[in-house]
């Protein structure tokens, strides 16, 4: 019988700058379309041509009080956190959700949802309403849509603010 393949979490806060660094460059590589869309859309950096990938993965690792990479045998499939005001973000490649990574991503959710928790009382990230992979797993883990931007980002694409309240209490959709 094949054996499952060997999954882990590695928290950046205890990994190496070159490891951290190797892994956000496999990543930034292999992105998956949704999420090198969604980052060319709202690139933050002063830039003519596409955005490093690598440089904004850095950028969000830097700015994130805790972030985590998910290894699959090895390879780095996803890197996700959350920064100040409990803003949660995930960036992955294709493999994450290959049916075993994809499960236990399902599963571990809302360990880290209940984690950030903690700390924040809400969880939010705007999302590009073309990332239909993050959308659906943002309203699979209890997220919901607080709010619709049709103009957000340098690209002014319709972007989607998903919102998980500590407890689970609604939050107010727009009128």
């Amino acid at each position: 019988a094949p054996t499952q393949p060997m999954i882990l979490f590695h928290d950046l806060a205890a990994t190496s700058d070159e490891q951290t660094i190797d892994w956000l460059e496999h990543i930034g590589a292999n992105l998956r379309d949704g999420d090198r869309d969604e980052m060319i859309a709202t690139n933050p950096l002063l830039t003519i041509a596409d955005p490093d990938p690598v440089l904004l993965l850095t950028m969000s690792v830097m700015q994130s009080e805790d972030a985590w990479v998910m290894t699959v045998d090895g390879e780095p499939v996803t890197v996700f956190g959350c920064a100040p005001d409990g803003v949660v973000w995930i960036m992955g490649t294709p493999g994450m959700w290959k049916p075993r990574a994809a499960r236990v991503i399902a599963k571990q959710t809302a360990t880290f949802v209940a984690r950030w928790h903690e700390r924040w009382p809400r969880l939010w990230n705007w999302v590009d309403a073309r990332n239909i992979q993050s959308a659906r797993w943002l309203k699979w883990s209890g997220f919901e849509i607080a709010d619709v931007d049709p103009n957000h980002g340098r690209e002014r694409r319709p972007f989607i603010k998903f919102v998980h309240q500590q407890g689970g209490t609604k939050t107010s959709v727009i009128q």
